[in-house]
């Protein structure tokens, strides 16, 4: 039975303790938040024990998992005491707000000998899981031109946080490591970024945040990364070109499609059912078997660091207005 703690109360990790109490083979043995009525009452709702700190959790129960699900500027950190306390870590993306954080992070934990897994969650949804791999195999052909776009609700109330680029990182960090990460994990490495970002207050108080992020693959394809904290809700599309065929996936057409060269009818459905299973249950579920059971990691440390590296370089490019050249991994 694996001992899992989660740490962090908000909403995140609310959703990380609904979708562990789902998963066989695992125990919520502690819960920590800083509010103490909150974190009380979720301990009843899990039947976990509640705790204000870390420290005092790893010094009262048995514990073979912390589940970190803090703002940015904190997993720094907890994930150091964490590793310190030797325990397995998870740890919500974005792993570490700049690449020498994600580094420091990375050497902590191997030094400790403990585990560290980073949720990049779009790897377990079904529909960018799925044109990932109809990429692999080959369906596209070698890529030309790739399109991402995501947008969602300027966060506000008590998710505030995110708000503040020194503890989210703002939205190329945030909100990009998502698609930056597939990208990388899709098709290659990053050679190249050029990055365009506004922010500025609207009407009736409302906050335009909005950026767009072209990025040369190192062999040779067109990538553009569209991210908006301005959208009502949730909204995400991808275009994906090769000199074979096209995959497109938006959110007003279900499922997502691939259409090949010559052919201007759509050859067939990638999904079913575009949304599936939860990734974050997925996503936790693989991580509790890869500690289990030895199973391959879907996503290292050295994943997690890449993808802080691109959007550093986009955050770099949008304030000078310049391309930023990400040096080679071994040059």
């Amino acid at each position: 039975m694996l001992k899992v703690a989660v740490i962090g109360i908000g909403k995140m990790g609310q959703r990380h303790l609904e979708k562990w109490s789902q998963i066989g083979g695992c125990k919520i043995v502690g819960i920590v938040g800083r509010n103490p009525d909150k974190v009380t009452d979720l301990g009843l709702t899990y039947n976990a024990q509640p705790f204000t700190s870390l420290e005092d959790l790893v010094n009262a129960v048995e514990v073979d998992v912390v589940d970190i699900c803090l703002p940015t500027h904190l997993h720094f950190e907890f994930i150091k005491q964490a590793a310190e306390a030797k325990k397995q870590i998870i740890c919500e993306k974005p792993l570490a707000l700049n690449a020498v954080e994600a580094k420091a992070i990375i050497e902590i934990c191997e030094k400790q000998n403990v585990q560290l897994f980073v949720g990049q969650t779009l790897r377990f949804s079904s529909e960018y899981a799925q044109a990932h791999q109809q990429v692999k195999r080959g369906a596209i052909g070698k890529p030309g031109v790739i399109r991402l776009s995501r947008g969602t609700a300027y966060p506000n109330g008590s998710d505030s946080w995110y708000t503040d680029a020194n503890k989210s990182g703002g939205i190329l960090l945030d909100l990009g490591i998502h698609d930056f990460d597939w990208l990388i994990w899709t098709f290659g490495d990053v050679k190249k970024v050029f990055a365009k970002h506004i922010k500025k207050q609207v009407n009736s108080g409302r906050v335009l945040d909005y950026a767009l992020v072209t990025l040369r693959m190192k062999d040779g394809a067109i990538a553009h990364v569209e991210l908006s904290w301005a959208k009502n809700a949730l909204e995400a599309s991808f275009e994906l070109a090769g000199d074979k065929g096209m995959i497109i996936s938006n959110q007003d057409r279900s499922p997502i499609k691939v259409t090949l060269k010559d052919e201007f009818n759509e050859t067939g459905a990638l999904v079913n059912n575009p949304i599936g299973e939860s990734p974050i249950l997925q996503q936790l579920r693989h991580f509790k078997e890869c500690i289990t059971d030895g199973k391959t990691p879907l996503v290292t440390p050295e994943d997690a660091l890449k993808a802080i590296e691109v959007a550093e370089a986009a955050i770099r490019s949008a304030s000078t207005g310049q391309p930023v050249n990400l040096i080679e991994r071994g040059a």
